[in-house]
């Protein structure tokens, strides 16, 4: 056999050390000439990838999958040598390093992508748009001001660094042409946002993307790779689910990370390698996360009638987690749906219909930020598929869901019926936008042109 190792030469890119994790981790293989894969693994900054190769192979072509799906590829040619190496670096990227980290998780196009440190995005077309934090306290959200530890910016993108306690929070953000929606954010440490205009020409896509990391760099590119259901990528990476299982296991030190690898697992339904009691103590020592209670839903409910099905309420979980705020992953919002669809009955009694109109309404109302839940709407209470913009004090109607303006009417009807019905339900939100405005509006309205 012959010998290639692939090393990772990644430091601008790597989000920094706030947490002591900056070792980015990514997927590589070996292909042949004909594109057939050859060998697979996982390469990060303090661990190179060592691919085992035939005894006869003289040429492969490496290629690194970036979580946006951008892929690097180099040649190496081995002749009659047994041993070879090669190095892929972030030079290109590396002119913004304090934004450098955001690149692989942007569309494969980005213009950031660009070696060279003049990229102009046109910043002043969006100095009127405007961000808002929410905490869950208390069983509903609030508004809290917004004072980051640091703040940058070029002409290309704006970023924010975080410190959030250990509660469930979201970024609002908005303005006259940036349509309203939120972007979950994890609590419990520092948190770096990132915010640049569009690098996609699809009309759908919004105006300005979100991207956040929370310094967890294995976990969020497992999450991220999950989320563009690049389930190759994400194997590779997992080193079959070597890589979830040990952020499972380490989930008193990090819950968060734990989320990750439960993520990872239950899409892949591998349950038999994994302790019932995992979701157990997930799920109640971490009350705060409203994904831990939903992880150990799903967790119940697909064990169905097996002998080590653990006894818990499937249905309390799901209101418990709904209880907790919304999730903190994309990945959950997918779960939430799937439990949804499976406790859903005929004669449910209202309480729990309304839980089910809400988790529907999440689903419908979906916004696109990497791995991080995401969705529009004016209250965080009430996702819709009716979007809004304009400032706080003025938000105007815009447009429905881009992915529901070609569904049928009745559809359509039923999705606007059921916005309507969870922002009557959620405490008049009009009056609590217009008090929070009137009162509020110069602490906890932060516009990104002050940055």
């Amino acid at each position: 056999m012959k010998e290639l190792t692939v090393s990772l030469a990644y430091f601008a890119s790597s989000p920094g050390d706030r947490r002591g994790d900056s070792a980015a981790t990514l997927p590589v293989k070996a292909l042949d000439a004909d594109g057939a894969i050859l060998a697979d693994g996982a390469a990060s900054v303090a661990r190179p990838a060592i691919l085992s190769l035939p005894d006869k192979t003289q040429t492969v072509f490496v290629r690194l999958t970036w979580p946006s799906g951008r892929a690097e590829t180099q040649r190496v040619t081995f002749d009659e040598a047994a041993f070879s190496s090669v190095t892929f670096s972030d030079e290109r990227i590396s002119a913004n390093e304090w934004s450098a980290w955001a690149v692989p998780k942007l569309n494969r196009k980005t213009p950031l992508v660009k070696s060279g440190s003049n990229v102009d995005l046109q910043l002043n077309r969006f100095k009127r748009a405007w961000l808002r934090l929410w905490k869950f306290s208390g069983n509903r959200w609030g508004l809290e001001k917004l004072k980051p530890d640091a703040t940058f910016r070029n002409d290309a993108v704006w970023q924010l660094d975080l410190s959030l306690d250990q509660s469930p929070w979201l970024l609002q953000i908005g303005g006259s042409s940036v349509t309203w929606r939120f972007v979950s954010l994890p609590g419990g440490g520092p948190v770096r946002v990132l915010i640049t205009p569009k690098d996609s020409t699809d009309p759908r896509a919004d105006a300005l993307k979100v991207i956040v990391t929370s310094f967890r760099t294995d976990a969020e590119t497992l999450l991220e790779f999950l989320a563009r259901d690049a389930m190759r990528s994400v194997e590779t990476l997992a080193s079959s689910t070597e890589l979830a299982t040990r952020l499972f296991a380490e989930k008193f030190t990090d819950p968060i990370s734990a989320l990750a690898g439960a993520y990872y697992l239950l899409r892949v339904d591998d349950r038999a390698n994994i302790p019932a009691r995992w979701f157990e103590n997930l799920s109640q020592e971490f009350r705060w996360l409203p994904d831990t209670a939903l992880v150990h839903c799903i967790h119940v409910l697909r064990a169905g009638g097996d002998a080590q099905a653990p006894r818990y309420d499937a249905r309390a979980l799901f209101a418990e987690s709904l209880g907790r705020g919304w999730p903190v992953y994309g990945e959950g919002v997918a779960l939430l749906q799937e439990a949804s669809a499976l406790l859903r009955r005929r004669d449910s009694p209202e309480k729990e219909r309304l839980s089910f109109d809400r988790v529907r309404a999440l689903g419908a109302s979906k916004a696109w930020a990497g791995a991080a839940a995401s969705f529009y709407g004016r209250i965080p209470d009430a996702p819709s598929a009716v979007q809004w913009v304009g400032m706080p004090s003025a938000p105007r109607r815009w447009r429905l869901h881009p992915t529901l303006r070609s569904s049928s009417p009745g559809i359509t009807q039923s999705v606007e019926r059921i916005a309507l019905a969870l922002e009557t339900a959620a405490e008049s939100p009009t009056r609590l936008v217009r008090r929070a405005t009137r009162s509020l509006r110069d602490e906890h309205e932060f516009l990104l042109g002050d940055i």
